[in-house]
C-alpha cells in the first residue's frame, strides 16, 4: 500500500474515531458558548474573530441540525484538512515517508486531534489556514534566489494567513515568523512586489475586524489586555508550571519527548538530513512558546494558546525520526504515542459518561466543584425535569406565563441557553458585567426584553458559581426557596441543578444592556 492510500485511511479511521466521541459528549463550556456566535453572525465577537461561527453555521445547515456531532462537524473536517496537509508538507520536506510520519504525530496529538480536531473551538480553523500557509511559505522558499515565484503562491499565502488570524489572533505569528526568516535567511524576496501585496491581501481580509472594535470601542483588544498584565505582577511559577505541563500533555507526552530530542539533535548538530529551509519551522515556533511561557509567569494562561506553535516542531521531529528509524511504517516512538493517545481518550470518554464515583466537591452548596468531566454531561437530562417543573408552576399559578430564564456568567449562560432556552423555547438573558457575560451583551439586544411585572427563573449548576447576586435579587419584589434538581451518574448525585423563582421584576432590563455597543 503506498503512503497516499495509507494517508487516506487514516484520515478516514482518524474522523471516524473523532466522530464517535462528537457524536458520545454534550458540549463542553466553551464550544456552547461559540455556538451562541452562530445565532447572530458578527464581523468580530467580543472574544474572537468570526470563523468558528461560520463554521458552526456551514456544518449545521444554518443552525438546523443542532445535533452535537453536527456542531462539532467543522472541527473534524479541519482536523482532516489538517492530516492531509502536514502530510503534504513532511513529502515536500524529505519524503513521503517524513510525511507519513509527521501526520500520525498530528493524529496522535491531544491538541490537533482532539481539542482543535473534535471540540469545536476557534483552533479548529486556525490549525488548518495555518498549515495551509506553512504550505505556501515552503512553496515560495521552494523558488531559489533569483528564480521567478508564481504570484499565485504569494496571493494564496496572503489570503491562508489572513484567514489563519479570522480564525484566532494567534495567526499573526505566521506573518512574523516568516517575516524573521526572510530578513535573516532570505532578503531577495523583499524585492519583489508580490511578497508585499500578499501582505496587503492579509490586512484587507482582516479590516472587517477592526471595523467592527472600531464601532464597538476596540471591546476586544481591552478585554485581552486586562487578562495580560506584566507591570506590577509578581513571577507565579505555580501559572508557569501549569503551562508548560499544559503544552507536554496537550502534545501527548511521547511526541513533546520527540520534539525536545529534535530541537536537541538541531543545537548540537547531530542531524544530517534537515531540509535547508530548516530555520523557518524555528522562527515559526519558538517565539510564540517563548511568549507565552513568559506570558504565564505573571498571568494566568491556557496550555491551548501555544498549540499551533508545535506544528513546526512536528515537522521537524517527523524529519528527524525518518532519519534515525528504519523504513517501517510504525516507528515504536509512533506506537508508544497512539497507545497514549488511545488510552488517555478512552479513559476520558468512558469517565464522561461512566465514572462509578463522585470527584470533586461533595458538599451540597458547591456538589460536583472541580469535577471536570461535569462540563461534557447532564445539560440534556436537567432540562426535562426543570421544563416538567415550568408547566407544573403554570398550571398552578405560581408562575406567570412566558417567564424568562436568567444568568449572570457566560458559563453557564451558554450551557442553558442551547439546552434549556432553546429547545424548550423560553427567552435567556445574562445580567451582569461586560467581562461577566461576553457575547450575551449583544445577545441580549436582540431578544425580548424582561417587562416588569414578569417573572423569571434563575438557574445555575452547584458545580460553578452560586444563587443570584444582591443586585440582582433586589430587582424582583420577591425571591423564592432554591430547589435543587439532581445529577446522577452511576447511582451517584454529583451535582445539583438549583432553581430561583423570581416573581415581578421591578426594574428596567434596559439598565442592563450594555451601551454603545452594536
Amino acid at each position: 500500500m503506498n503512503f497516499n492510500k495509507k494517508i487516506g485511511l487514516l484520515i478516514i479511521l482518524s474522523s471516524l474515531l473523532r466522530m464517535v466521541v462528537a457524536g458520545s459528549l454534550e458540549l463542553g463550556n466553551d464550544e456552547v458558548y461559540y455556538q451562541t456566535y452562530a445565532r447572530h453572525l458578527q464581523w468580530n465577537y467580543f472574544d474572537h474573530p468570526p470563523m468558528v461561527a461560520l463554521l458552526i453555521r456551514l456544518t449545521t445547515g444554518n443552525l438546523f441540525l443542532q445535533h452535537e456531532i453536527f456542531i462539532r462537524l467543522g472541527s473534524i473536517l479541519c482536523a482532516a484538512g489538517g492530516t492531509w496537509l502536514i502530510f503534504k508538507i513532511g513529502s515536500r520536506l524529505r519524503q513521503e515517508r517524513t510525511g507519513w510520519i509527521a501526520s500520525m504525530l498530528y493524529s496522535t496529538s491531544f491538541y490537533t486531534s482532539v481539542i482543535a480536531g473534535t471540540f469545536i473551538l476557534p483552533d479548529s480553523p486556525q490549525v488548518l489556514f495555518w498549515l495551509l500557509g506553512i504550505y505556501f511559505m515552503i512553496r515560495i522558499l521552494e523558488n531559489k534566489p533569483g528564480e521567478k515565484i508564481h504570484a499565485s503562491l504569494f496571493i494564496l499565502l496572503g489570503i491562508s494567513i489572513g484567514l489563519c488570524i479570522m480564525s484566532k489572533v494567534h495567526g499573526i505569528f505566521l506573518w512574523l515568523g516568516f517575516g524573521a526568516y526572510i530578513i535573516f535567511h532570505r532578503r531577495d524576496l523583499l524585492k519583489w512586489p508580490m511578497l508585499w501585496i500578499s501582505g496587503v491581501i492579509s490586512l484587507g481580509i482582516l479590516f472587517p475586524i477592526y471595523w467592527w472594535n472600531l464601532q464597538n470601542h476596540f471591546i476586544t483588544y481591552s478585554y485581552h489586555q486586562s487578562r495580560i498584565r506584566f507591570l506590577g505582577n509578581q513571577p507565579d511559577w505555580d501559572h508557569f508550571l501549569q503551562q508548560v505541563l499544559g503544552s507536554v500533555f496537550y502534545s501527548n507526552p511521547v511526541n513533546f519527548i520527540l520534539y525536545t530530542l529534535t530541537l536537541y539533535a538541531i543545537a548540537r548538530k547531530k542531524t544530517k538530513q534537515l531540509p535547508g529551509i530548516y530555520p523557518l519551522f524555528l522562527w515559526l515556533s519558538l517565539p510564540l512558546i517563548g511568549v507565552l511561557l513568559w506570558t504565564s509567569l505573571f498571568n494566568e494562561t491556557l496550555p491551548h494558546w501555544s498549540g499551533p506553535a508545535y506544528l513546526s516542531l512536528m515537522l521537524l521531529a517527523a524529519c528527524w525520526l525518518d532519519e534515525k528509524t528504519p523504513p517501517v511504517n510504525f516507528p515504536a516512538w509512533l506506537r508508544a504515542a497512539g497507545w497514549v493517545y488511545g488510552g488517555i481518550v478512552t479513559a476520558g470518554v468512558w469517565g464522561i459518561l461512566f465514572l462509578p464515583f463522585r470527584i470533586g466537591s461533595s458538599q451540597d452548596q458547591n456538589l460536583g466543584k472541580g469535577d471536570i468531566t461535569l462540563d461534557m454531561s447532564g445539560w440534556k437530562s436537567s432540562p426535562r425535569r426543570f421544563d416538567s417543573l415550568y408547566q407544573a408552576d403554570i398550571k398552578s399559578g405560581n408562575m406567570k406565563p412566558g417567564a424568562t430564564l436568567i444568568s449572570d456568567y457566560w458559563f453557564p449562560a451558554g450551557h442553558l441557553d442551547h439546552y434549556y432556552g432553546i429547545p424548550y423555547h423560553h427567552n435567556l438573558l445574562v445580567f451582569g458585567p461586560l467581562n461577566d457575560i461576553h457575547h450575551f451583551a449583544w445577545l441580549n439586544q436582540r431578544r425580548p426584553r424582561l417587562k416588569p411585572g414578569s417573572d423569571a427563573y434563575f438557574i445555575y449548576p452547584s458545580n460553578y458559581y452560586g444563587p443570584p447576586r444582591p443586585g440582582l435579587k433586589t430587582e424582583f419584589a420577591q425571591v423564592g426557596d432554591s430547589i435543587r434538581i439532581p445529577q446522577y451518574r452511576n447511582g451517584y448525585c454529583v451535582r445539583y441543578f438549583v432553581v430561583y423563582r423570581m416573581h415581578d421584576f421591578r426594574g428596567d432590563s434596559l439598565d442592563y444592556l450594555i451601551p454603545g455597543i452594536r
